[in-house]
């Protein structure tokens, strides 16, 4: 799987692309989603057909940004390819909060030469499981609520999702109070001097089964994306317009 940002775009020409590290399966999940792999002097282009329509186009760039994130690809998807009831709705935006703690969390897990001093670590866990400020907490209760909204749809499909989102909702919170304690024992730990521990650097993974367990999670999620995608009929490659 490529490592670099998938982005999907609306393009000058008004086509709607994708662009970035594209490997194999990424370009599977893109032409099931709708689009076009077209040859040029420049590579391969990924493109929607032309001349669809722009709630078409929207709605089959979103499916392929959800297929590409269930694969675990980073992906940016133009918010102006929200599909309109989706705009309308006022679903195509994160809230300002949300969206904020998600770039804090991305820049802390990007910038992993800030956490080597123990301190730093510990200041970082604690705004993840400490106090008001805390993102796991929420989370968590988030989970919950959702749970319990869930549970009243009716329908076994349902009572599962809401078991589940109330055992995720209870793990989480398990994951609040572990990270806690590391968070008070590294917040009064000395910091090594500038010498201490170079030279020495250790690379921590996750355990190879749970990366199992996460690989075929996301291979069953992206099954679901699949199934859930709307039966379309082929539409003729656009001639007479190239990149």
């Amino acid at each position: 799987m490529t490592e670099g940002l998938i982005t999907i775009v609306r393009g000058r020409g008004g086509e709607v692309e994708a662009e970035g590290p594209i490997d194999a399966l990424a370009s599977e999940l893109l032409t099931r989603a709708g689009f076009i792999r077209q040859y040029t002097l420049r590579g391969t282009w990924h493109r929607l057909p032309f001349d669809l329509g722009t709630e078409w186009e929207n709605e089959h760039a979103c499916h392929a940004a959800e297929m590409l994130r269930a694969a675990r690809y980073p992906v940016r998807l133009d918010p102006d390819l929200a599909p309109a009831t989706a705009q309308a709705a006022g679903l195509g935006d994160v809230p300002p909060s949300v969206a904020a703690a998600a770039r804090t969390l991305r820049a802390w897990a990007e910038n992993g030469a800030d956490l080597r001093q123990p301190q730093e670590a510990g200041r970082v866990l604690a705004a993840m499981a400490q106090g008001e400020d805390s993102v796991l907490r929420p989370s968590a209760d988030l989970l919950v609520a959702a749970a319990s909204a869930v549970s009243s749809l009716p329908g076994p499909a349902h009572d599962s999702d809401a078991r589940r989102l109330a055992e995720l909702g209870g793990v989480l919170k398990v994951v609040e109070i572990e990270v806690d304690r590391i968070a008070l024992r590294l917040l009064t730990t000395p910091d090594p001097g500038p010498s201490a521990g170079r030279g020495q650097q250790v690379t921590v993974e996750v355990p190879e089964r749970l990366q199992g367990l996460v690989h075929r999670l996301n291979h069953a999620r992206t099954r679901e994306y699949e199934a859930h995608l709307p039966t379309r009929t082929a539409t003729p490659n656009s001639l007479g317009r190239s990149r």
